[in-house]
């Protein structure tokens, strides 16, 4: 039975896994122990690049809380900045003063991602520091550092994003590619050996993991009855 391919879309402990079987199954087989080396070189090569692929994760998932953080306090800022203008429009929330930042709810900027949400609100920094109000002035300070706080944090996701599919076409899916190769190489390898020296047909086989079943039901004891017994309380 041909080995298949082992899928690009499997996680790469998969492959850890494969490799561990074949190597160890070649390392206990006097007959295939010689082609061990190389699975051993392969198993150390993927260690690299699964501590590559978790660092990569590392750095996107920190940026996400990043980003998230960024939000939380963006939000905060609309929040506040709505019930100060509030207080100076004496909660007319038709006045063209509360119109100007707040054209639609605050809540609908507050739904907004992020990057949406900083763009929604970037033109209001020179607006409120331009206020005749302190209280605005200060919020418009507060907006100007809140802004480029968000930029930095999407532009961190970015390239965190940017990093995870650099490493994916450089290193992942090259080692995906010589691990196959590897496999199919030692398995004609292993053919021509196990024909040469007429071994069984299925010994090139046995060095390739393959799908298990899931062990068969234990048979449930039967009393004189014809009935199943219960089960013992242990």
């Amino acid at each position: 039975m041909a080995i298949g391919t082992l899928q690009e879309t499997l996680s790469l402990d998969t492959f850890w896994e494969e490799l561990i079987f074949t190597e160890a199954r070649l390392s206990g087989d006097e007959q295939a122990k010689e082609y061990a080396p190389a699975f051993v070189a392969l198993l150390g090569r993927l260690g690299i690049v699964r501590d590559g692929q978790r660092a990569v994760w590392h750095e996107e998932v920190s940026a996400e809380a990043a980003v998230a953080a960024a939000d939380n306090h963006l939000d905060d800022f609309v929040r506040a900045l709505a019930k100060t203008l509030l207080r100076v429009v004496d909660d007319d929330v038709k006045s063209p003063r509360y119109l100007r930042y707040f054209s639609s709810t605050p809540s609908s900027i507050i739904r907004l991602g992020l990057e949406s949400e900083v763009a929604r609100v970037r033109g209001w920094v020179d607006s409120l520091v331009s206020e005749p109000e302190k209280d605005l002035q200060d919020r418009g300070a507060e907006l100007r550092t809140l802004i480029e706080q968000g930029d930095q944090v999407v532009d961190r996701r970015r390239k965190a994003a940017a990093t995870r599919s650099d490493h994916r076409v450089r290193a992942i899916m090259p080692i995906i590619d010589d691990i196959n190769s590897a496999r199919f190489s030692l398995y004609g390898s292993l053919t021509k050996k196990a024909a040469e020296l007429h071994l069984p047909r299925d010994w090139a086989d046995r060095f390739f993991r393959h799908s298990t079943r899931s062990p068969k039901e234990e048979p449930q004891p039967v009393a004189p009855n014809g009935q199943p017994t219960a089960p013992s309380q242990t």
